[in-house]
């Protein structure tokens, strides 16, 4: 098997869904990158990747059909020259050429432009749409792609690593520390969390634990009850996830949040707003945690209802928030799109 990957950043998901296809596999695959962000090269047996600016797109097309791909990912939807080229091999009809996705439907005036468009545009460049999930399916369709084009799965967490995350040891003494992990934005539902935290009366001894960093920690460090911690390894993510007794993500937009998935993974009780694109994979009312509106107040009352619950309720939802987070991995990801060849 030979697959061809068009991608802008070597992020961790980008990188294990490559390093799982190539074992799943025994595979080859080329690949161009953008290096937009992130200028690391992973080390992937049968992998060779080039920078595309390094070459004219008429260079990369020659490449790809020297390499004689069985088919083709694009994650890099924005990079003209990527649609271009998969136009061309689309043109061919010899082999599938897949696009991933995690952008949800809005119904915002450019998304219906693009549904519009489609047929003359994406249509044209790509074969199947390999989504996220629900949301991005519904984007999908509008966009004119059949059900039977439309793969599911695209992202995964590294579960087996979240999974080291060890709830059994929770019994002996249950951590009581709320963990955010994020941009410190607007965005991300920081004012809405600080509000809800404040406003909170009887904290049950529980600790609101920030990692990450962004323009909002000025604000944060106001806050002389919240704990704030930069961005770490994942080694010491794991650690934090073993010293914490729940997640919360209370984001105003959130095309996805594979950070939902990795929490499940790990085992954490869940708060999240259901605009996140993975809150109906990952999240399920009163089974492993509760998903709101983006709002002070029902934020309030969720994280409330949380911290009143038992040790032993709150390990219910750990050991089912497991169940749901190992629902979606990385095989599972790369079957869905292995059925393009199969």
């Amino acid at each position: 098997m030979k697959a061809v990957f068009l991608i802008i950043d070597y992020v961790p998901h980008q990188e294990n869904t490559i390093k799982k296809l190539v074992e799943k596999t025994d595979g080859e695959v080329l690949a161009f990158h953008v290096a937009l962000f992130d200028k690391t090269i992973p080390e992937i047996k049968n992998f060779e990747t080039h920078q595309y600016n390094q070459f004219t797109k008429e260079d990369i097309l020659k490449k790809i059909k020297d390499f004689q791909p069985d088919f083709i990912v694009t994650a890099g939807w924005m990079i003209k020259e990527f649609i271009w080229i998969c136009k061309q091999i689309t043109k061919e009809g010899k082999i599938p050429v897949v696009a991933q996705s995690d952008t949800p439907w809005y119904g915002k005036i450019t998304q219906k432009i693009n549904s519009a468009i489609s047929p003359f545009h994406l249509s044209k460049a790509f074969t199947h749409l390999w989504v996220a999930g629900y949301y991005q399916y519904e984007y999908a369709r509008k966009l004119g792609f059949d059900n039977n084009k439309i793969l599911l799965n695209s992202l995964s967490a590294d579960v087996e690593l979240f999974n080291r995350v060890n709830i059994e040891e929770k019994k002996k003494s249950y951590p009581k520390n709320l963990l955010f992990i994020g941009r410190f934005s607007e965005e991300k539902g920081i004012k809405e969390l600080l509000n809800a935290w404040k406003d909170i009366q009887d904290k049950k001894q529980w600790n609101l634990v920030l990692v990450g960093r962004g323009d909002m920690k000025d604000e944060i460090s106001k806050h002389n009850d919240i704990i704030v911690k930069d961005y770490m390894s994942q080694e010491n993510l794991l650690l934090e996830m073993q010293n914490s007794g729940a997640f919360i993500l209370p984001s105003t937009f959130e095309p996805w949040a594979l950070v939902i998935h990795e929490a499940a993974s790990a085992g954490l009780p869940i708060i999240c707003t259901d605009v996140c694109g993975a809150s109906p994979h990952f999240v399920i009312n009163n089974y492993n945690g509760y998903k709101v509106k983006p709002d002070t107040a029902l934020l309030k009352n969720a994280i409330e209802k949380l911290i009143s619950k038992t040790d032993e309720e709150l390990l219910n939802f750990s050991y089912n928030s497991r169940t749901l987070g190992n629902s979606i991995t990385h095989d599972t990801s790369i079957a869905n799109l292995l059925q393009v060849i199969s």
